[in-house]
């Protein structure tokens, strides 16, 4: 399979994935009962899957400083039941948690959608941590990854923005602190990977010849210099502007798709109402 064809296929179920645990508080009882029970079918035939698989499964960890060519930093060896248990757990935990949530709870998050995907991206780095840990195959680890999500955050902060009567710049600025919270919390997981020798691609400790801008860069390994230039920096500058831009990207996106829907002029510039009293859009 080629590249092309890979990223496009990852993308048409990551996408909509994403989307609707963004929307899951925007959903009725009824269906967020659905998807937490379709979740938790899920995890037990993860956990049947699991209890069948025997051996041991190795892999090498990778990862980009940019975009580009990619790097590894380590190899991981694991039972190959783990990854399935690990499935298993987050499966479960997400359906448990759907079906106990209260509607007013559910509610709540409509109204925190910027700490909604901040949350989200959370937990998809912990999720991606946890498999690279148990040795899980790329076609497992690359789809869990935040990279994917920005478009689809842009959108729906698009969407929000405009339920709440507000435009442009609130979702500028909503994107630049999710971008912030979400780079921010891999720059400071590559810290404590990297200092504690955790392994993954986070783990950046055996990294210590880089190719850039045509010369060797050598670093220490575990060195503050290394986990500086090699995790945090990149981290918060360049992935930060990437996610700012590809969410605008999808924010553009959704706004062409609600004025094609209205039959309004296409565009994401609106004024922002943010007095009390403001004129709601239309939903």
């Amino acid at each position: 399979m080629s590249p092309a064809v890979a990223w496009f296929l990852t993308a048409a179920v990551v996408w909509p994935a994403a989307a609707l645990a963004l929307y899951w508080g925007r959903l009725s009882g009824h269906w967020r009962r659905a998807v937490a029970l379709f979740t938790s079918v899920a995890g037990i035939t993860a956990l049947v899957v699991a209890l069948s698989a025997h051996g041991q499964r190795e892999t090498l960890t990778t990862g980009q400083f940019l975009l580009g060519g990619a790097y590894v930093t380590g190899h991981a060896s694991a039972s190959a039941s783990l990854r399935y248990y690990v499935a298993t757990a987050v499966c479960l935990l997400l359906g448990t948690a759907g079906l106990a949530v209260p509607d007013e709870t559910a509610g709540k998050l409509r109204r925190h959608w910027v700490g909604t995907a901040i949350g989200l991206s959370l937990v998809i780095t912990g999720i991606r941590f946890a498999l690279e840990k148990v040795a899980a195959p790329m076609s497992w680890t690359n789809p869990v990854g935040i990279t994917w999500l920005a478009p689809v955050v842009g959108a729906v902060f698009l969407r929000s923005a405009r339920d709440e009567g507000k435009g442009f710049r609130t979702v500028l600025r909503a994107l630049i602190a999710y971008a912030l919270a979400s780079r921010g919390a891999v720059a400071l997981l590559i810290v404590i990977a990297s200092t504690g020798r955790l392994g993954s691609h986070y783990d950046l400790s055996r990294v210590t010849d880089v190719w850039f801008w045509g010369r060797l860069h050598q670093f220490e390994p575990g060195s503050g210099r290394q986990m500086l230039y090699l995790g945090v920096l990149p981290q918060l500058t360049f992935w930060v502007a990437y996610t700012v831009v590809t969410g605008l990207m999808g924010a553009a996106l959704a706004a062409a798709v609600l004025s094609a829907r209205r039959g309004a002029p296409a565009g994401i510039m609106g004024a922002d109402h943010s007095a009390p009293g403001a004129h709601r859009a239309e939903t």
